[in-house]
């Protein structure tokens, strides 16, 4: 479990991916369990959880924060 965290799918950018994500899946397999999930949208989505391992949430926060003090060193 050191490895990675779960996480609350929130963002409103994780939530359309997530979506999309189960669309296409829908389209392309024609799952009645994809199917479902999309009917109860507000509710499904409250079941999944992020893995993100903790190295590359490390890496994305110090990325975030370089591109923060340049934006207000410019």
């Amino acid at each position: 479990m050191e490895t990675f965290e779960l996480e609350p799918v929130r963002s409103d950018t994780d939530i359309a991916e997530l979506k999309e994500l189960i669309s296409r899946h829908l389209q392309y397999t024609d799952s009645a369990v994809a199917r479902q999930i999309l009917a109860n949208w507000n509710e499904a989505v409250k079941q999944f959880v992020k893995v993100m391992p903790t190295d590359y949430k490390r890496v994305l926060t110090e990325r975030a924060l370089k591109e923060e003090k340049a934006a207000v060193a410019v």
